[in-house]
């Protein structure tokens, strides 16, 4: 078996000889399922109506970012596609996944932690961001660390980010 590293993502592929008969088909398939990973955006009268205040471009972006996410943190952390797996994304990994500028993105982020649909915690002397569970949540539940994160928020809209 040959390994080989993908030197743009840092990925890495295994090559393997397989023998079969010729009515047998051989399929390859990771083992974590497609619904291993879900993103949900909030569909609460209210989180519309938090939604409906985002321009098309600030829309756009967080559509192609909040799959990042994970799982109950909220974090926009690397899936080795794009940056290293579970290291929190940069601004320009960021932008890379949007399809935009570096600039516009660092725009858009800016106006996201006023706005504060993200914040901007460290992490073992990393800057990471954090999504708003009001606004998107991946997983069932959001867990205490991004609830205390997004405290204030949290009380002010008065909903509950675990509820549907």
């Amino acid at each position: 078996m040959r390994q080989f590293v993908d030197p743009d993502t840092g990925e890495v592929f295994y090559e393997e000889q397989i023998l079969r008969r010729p009515d047998e088909i051989v399929k390859v398939f990771r083992p974590v399922g497609r619904s291993a990973k879900f993103v949900k955006i909030k569909a609460s009268h209210k989180a519309k109506r938090r939604l409906r205040k985002l321009s098309l471009a600030e829309a756009g972006f967080f559509l192609k970012i909040a799959p990042y996410a994970s799982e109950g943190t909220n974090l926009l952390l690397g899936d080795n596609e794009r940056g290293q797996k579970g290291v929190p994304l940069t601004i320009k990994e960021l932008a890379r996944i949007a399809d935009c500028s570096y600039p516009q993105a660092r725009k858009i982020v800016k106006s996201f932690i006023e706005q504060r649909i993200l914040r901007r915690i460290d992490i073992g002397g990393r800057a990471a961001l954090a999504i708003n569970p009001l606004y998107s949540l991946n997983g069932k539940e959001a867990e205490t660390s991004l609830m205390q994160l997004f405290r204030q928020e949290i009380t002010e809209a008065g909903e509950d980010p675990n509820s549907e």
